[in-house]
């Protein structure tokens, strides 16, 4: 009968399984698939977000337990050396002991020597043999094969004072100050601003490497 309802569904129009009802939509593989990973897509974010909650205190301890970055570099110490003056009067020499700043580099502590026998004698019984604003510029030392080198301002030749006794002096009181400071240096080669010269003043020759011993 027309209007009249159809079995047993309860008044509501039949299921029309030929033309893909609701049912079949959500059985279709190709509807399902890209729900599923939306849901899980879904769970995943809701799962972060409560992990990262909890997480500054968890990275500040990771961060603090770190191994640190800082380079541990030598500390600077400092070392005894003995520098040589001569007399204010002429006669002789006065050893005078200082201290000067140490890394254990033998060419950082021969120039570190070199430049306390620059700055002049703490007594006033001594003067400095080297010319007023002489400066050491650098130093090498080779402890395998007992070489030094030993370099100076221009000072050291410009203001030099002149005279074979003055100029005596100046490589007397050098030489003799590496020498009691490093005795394993056999040979030492005196520069002006990186190069060799002949002489300070006419006198000395300095175009030659020094035996440091033979001078105490």
């Amino acid at each position: 009968m027309n209007g009249e309802p159809n079995g047993d569904n309860g008044g509501l129009p039949p299921l029309d399984e030929g033309r893909g009802g609701p049912l079949r939509f959500l059985g279709n593989p190709r509807v399902l698939a890209p729900l599923v990973l939306l849901t899980i897509g879904a769970l995943a974010v809701v799962w972060w977000t409560a992990r990262q909650a909890g997480r500054p205190a968890d990275l500040a301890g990771e961060i603090q337990d770190a191994p640190g970055t800082v380079v541990d570099l030598p500390r600077a110490g400092d070392r005894a050396v003995v520098l040589v003056f001569p007399r204010w009067n002429g006669d002789g020499w006065i050893s005078e002991d200082r201290r000067v700043p140490s890394r254990g580099e033998p060419g950082e502590d021969l120039l570190a020597l070199m430049t306390a026998l620059c700055d002049g004698p703490g007594t006033g019984r001594a003067i400095s043999a080297l010319p007023r604003g002489t400066r050491a510029l650098a130093a090498f030392v080779d402890p395998a094969r007992g070489t030094a080198f030993v370099d100076f301002s221009r000072e050291l030749v410009a203001g030099h004072p002149g005279g074979s006794a003055a100029e005596t002096a100046t490589v007397t009181s050098i030489l003799r100050t590496v020498a009691v400071n490093f005795p394993q240096v056999g040979a030492c080669t005196i520069l002006v601003d990186g190069r060799q010269v002949g002489t300070l003043a006419g006198h000395v020759d300095l175009a030659h490497p020094f035996a440091p011993r033979r001078w105490l």
